[in-house]
């Protein structure tokens, strides 16, 4: 699409299709001449995403590459955070981090988000696609290779040989083919483990890269058609064997009458996996990460399509060191950024930088204290104890469905429910059979597609005339949580019930658990823990109040909001107004806050 081309198109049936005039095979918004135009049309004033592509229409011009130019010249450039945080990606978009100051929006997540950009996952399915393609490449073009490509294609071919054995050995019958169990190595164990680690993993992706062997591979499964099981299948030593075969084929071959008869298997990679040598390479580059930063997991099934292998990021300053060392300011903001422990210690300091040079801004909210009416309710109708744990969540089915339709009765917005995981909003939901809130339920979707018109609705719900508001059910973590403006009617309330612990028993927590005990001492992982779940919350809480003359209440429902270090960490806008009472009482103190704000 880049380049000129005077080879034939040809059809469906291999009859090559008439040239159109003046047509070159080229992409036809690929103009020099249009692009600069484009390019100086966007300096000149600021566009979005769309008004990038309006404008690019009406110039015949393609907006990617005019973007691209634009970008040197520009004062500002927007990108999402892999495009800044991923150095290849960074580098294959020409932004430069020398001399500029990098501005980082949003950055209570940064240190999740850099560790699990920078984290890979290779299943047992893409694997064995990654040797099938490899292999029928190499058959196919064997004599055209220079002695070190070819070295280095034997050399990818072993070490991918070497992790399907590897997760063969490490395969255990269970008794329920569904169950995962999981071993933990260190990057060193593993190589050494899975015997690869005599190879430059530095040189073999340098390789790759120069040769951009991932996109011919995925070139050459579409359009070529193999043998390829024939070509896999290993050599048979057995003699009586080789000649019951080769009877076999001379039989098959008189049969034949032309050699279209001749069967033929094409090279095709499952849809459902992608291009799977790129995942492999993003793996292989994982392995050349500082030993002591990552752990990688391998789980283990006796169905082999649960299979996989995954590189954990436990340190991720490593990979933020060049963006504090070359640009000449950083800057993250963010609203619910608690504890900022964690970006001084574990990414400014950790990446380099000294501790002299790390400057820390807050101010407070632009919510004045009177409206916002933040609650811990700790008994629920009848002083009934809430503790929403892990054991005791779903005998407060009835209790809970008590809380909200006495909330329905005094809101008369919209009223916003977190639930700590979909599995038990789901499970709530169907407790709700035959029951009345005298305003419409919304659910939010599981599927991204659907979460405009979700959203849609519920705010119809609530605008229409003589509305009596709406309640949508929302799943902490979940699409709904964060970048989402439930404002004025649309948030009166927000409910966040439980707390939203990310299970301790997953292998990657229990590791990063671990390690932060070992490097900053013990608790810190403790530490970690509770403040992942604390973040959620807190961002769940920003819903609702987006502008200076909006209010809310948020109600906080589990006696376990009411310790202090949970306390402690919300934010402090929050904390100001923090009123721990039973449900009755705050019932009261709901009722006087909204009329007070009515008026």
């Amino acid at each position: 699409m880049q380049r000129k081309t005077k080879k034939d198109q040809v059809d469906a049936d291999g009859k090559v299709v008439k040239r159109v005039k003046g047509s070159s095979g080229q992409c036809p918004y690929n103009k020099q001449q249009n692009i600069e135009e484009l390019r100086d049309s966007a300096l000149t004033a600021i566009h979005d995403v769309e008004d990038l592509v309006k404008t690019a229409r009406k110039l015949n011009a393609c907006p990617y590459y005019a973007s691209r130019k634009a970008a040197e010249d520009a004062q500002v450039v927007l990108v999402p955070y892999n495009t800044l945080l991923h150095k290849n990606t960074r580098e294959s978009s020409g932004l430069k981090l020398k001399n500029n100051i990098v501005i980082i929006d949003e950055a209570h997540n940064l240190l999740e988000a850099l560790a699990q950009m920078h984290s890979s996952e290779i299943n047992y399915v893409q694997l064995q696609q990654s040797y099938k393609q490899l292999t029928a490449y190499k058959q196919r073009y064997s004599k055209r290779f220079a002695a070190q490509n070819l070295l280095c294609i034997n050399q990818i071919l072993f070490i991918t040989s070497s992790l399907i054995r590897l997760l063969d050995k490490s395969v255990q019958v269970t008794s329920n083919k569904s169950d995962l169990t999981s071993e933990v190595y260190t990057v060193q164990n593993f190589v050494l483990s899975a015997e690869i680690d005599n190879y430059n993993m530095f040189k073999l992706l340098k390789f790759c890269r120069t040769s951009k062997i991932a996109n011919k591979l995925h070139s050459f499964g579409k359009v070529h058609t193999l043998d390829v099981e024939a070509g896999l299948k290993k050599e048979d030593k057995n003699p009586r064997k080789k000649v019951k075969e080769f009877l076999q084929s001379i039989e098959n071959h008189n049969k034949a009458n032309t050699a279209e008869t001749q069967a033929v298997i094409p090279l095709k990679t499952e849809t459902s996996i992608g291009n799977p040598f790129l995942v492999f390479l993003s793996f292989l580059e994982a392995l050349t990460y500082t030993y002591e930063d990552g752990r990688i997991i391998v789980y283990r099934s006796d169905d082999k399509t649960q299979s996989k292998l995954h590189f954990l990021l436990l340190n991720p300053a490593g990979q933020f060191q060049e963006i504090v060392k070359d640009a000449r300011s950083v800057i993250v903001a963010g609203g619910t950024m608690k504890p900022i422990s964690e970006f001084k210690n574990r990414l400014f300091i950790g990446a380099g930088a000294s501790p002299h040079q790390i400057i820390e801004f807050s101010c407070d909210h632009i919510i004045p204290p009177e409206n916002i009416l933040p609650l811990v309710v700790t008994k629920g109708v009848q002083d009934k104890r809430l503790l929403f744990n892990f054991e005791n969540r779903l005998s407060m089915g009835t209790c809970l469905k008590q809380i909200l339709m006495e909330v329905s009765r005094i809101v008369k917005g919209g009223i916003v429910v977190f639930f700590p995981s979909y599995k038990y909003e789901s499970w709530f939901h169907q407790q709700l059979q035959d029951t009345q809130f005298g305003k419409p339920l919304f659910r939010e979707p599981q599927s991204s597609g659907s979460v405009d018109s979700v959203l849609s609705a519920y705010a119809s719900a609530i605008r229409k005339p003589n509305s009596t508001g709406a309640i949508l059910f929302s799943v902490v973590g979940g699409k709904l949580s964060e970048g989402l403006n439930f404002s004025d009617d649309l948030g009166r309330c927000v409910i966040v019930v439980s707390l939203p612990y990310a299970n301790i028993y997953s292998p990657e927590l229990k590791e990063k658990m671990a390690y932060l005990d070992k490097i900053e001492g013990t608790g810190a992982g403790q530490a970690f823990y509770e403040a992942i779940c604390m973040k959620s919350v807190n961002q769940c809480i920003g819903r609702a109040v987006r502008h200076k003359d909006d209010y809310a209440c948020v109600l906080l429902v589990d006696e376990r909001y009411d310790r202090t270090g949970t306390k402690n960490s919300l934010p402090q806008w929050i904390k100001r107004s923090l009123k721990t009472c039973t449900f009755d009482d705050g019932t009261k103190l709901m009722k006087n806050f909204l009329f007070s704000n009515e008026l």
